[in-house]
């Protein structure tokens, strides 16, 4: 089984990226980034889950904040807690004492090149791990990362939340040389939403995961349709699934992607699409994926008892 750390501002989709992750992977550790919600609710939301459903997986706390310039959470997107009408949690399990970015190092040079990295969150981690040991690239196996938006920023008007909390991390990230895949905003706006019909099916599955899906994402519902969605939005849950499968991405394009870390445009991605700069491609960019697909793996994801 593949090994994998996830790195996670762990809100509701999150949750489920997680929850899918383990079923598919030997997940050696969740490591905790500045994102979705506030940072003591992150903690709070991966180690619950873990609880839940796989309480042996370590989880590491890392960086606190972006490496430059100021965020906001988003608990309009995902609820006070990050995990919609789930409020009271309140997890025996502990984080481990390692800080993050250690362990991404350790883990690299316990199994090298093996990991490969579930990026669902700003990259803060990753980049703080790559600028002390700049060898990291050569270790981990590829870096699959939900973000960047072509151009329907989803936080600004160019700015996809992952990039724009932290794009000076997204920056040094894809200009590491990690082996990248990309998948971004659009592509999962498109391919994995929840529609009424589907939320339906699930809510009636009466399972354990199937609840704690609909729990979990029941603001983020409400917020996707209010902003004209079909429904709530799971771009981290399409992201595991494609790395798991690749098929699950119909079309796909080698291109140089930068950030944007200035003015009004700050987190937006830079797809350099006719080789304009002529820098070297340095990332594999979903451009489709397979709605039915999506579907399918996410009903036999939550019907599991």
């Amino acid at each position: 089984m593949r090994k994998v750390i996830f790195d996670s501002d762990t809100a509701s989709d999150d949750a489920i990226a997680l929850l899918y992750s383990l079923d598919h992977f030997e997940v050696l550790g969740v490591t905790i980034v500045a994102g979705n919600v506030k940072y003591e609710n992150q903690v709070k939301n991966a180690l619950y889950t873990l609880e839940q459903f796989a309480p042996d997986v370590p989880v590491y706390l890392g960086a606190r904040r972006p490496i430059m310039g100021r965020w906001r959470t988003v608990e309009e997107v995902h609820g006070p807690t990050g995990l919609g009408s789930l409020t009271d949690i309140s997890p025996k399990k502990k984080p481990e004492k390692e800080h993050a970015v250690d362990a991404i190092i350790r883990l690299a040079n316990e199994y090298p090149g093996e990991p490969e990295i579930l990026a669902v969150s700003p990259l803060t981690n990753l980049a703080l791990a790559y600028l002390k040991d700049e060898t990291l690239p050569k270790k981990i196996s590829r870096v699959w990362i939900m973000g960047g938006a072509f151009t329907r920023g989803n936080t600004t008007p160019l700015g996809e939340f992952n990039f724009w909390v932290d794009p000076e991390a997204a920056k040094i990230v894809l200009n590491a040389g990690f082996n990248i895949t990309i998948v971004p905003w659009e592509v999962t706006e498109e391919t994995a939403y929840v529609d009424d019909d589907l939320w339906e099916k699930i809510s009636s599955m009466r399972t354990r995961r199937s609840d704690f899906f609909i729990r979990a994402n029941e603001t983020l519902r409400k917020y996707s349709k209010a902003t004209g969605a079909l429904g709530s939005i799971h771009p981290d849950t399409l992201t595991v699934m494609i790395a798991n499968d690749i098929s699950i991405a119909t079309k796909t394009a080698e291109l140089n992607v930068d950030v944007e870390t200035c003015g009004d445009a700050r987190g937006a991605m830079m797809v350099d699409w006719y080789g304009l700069t002529g820098r070297k491609r340095n990332a594999n960019v979903v451009l489709k994926a397979n709605r039915s697909k999506f579907v399918e793996e996410l009903q036999k994801l939550l019907s599991r008892g």
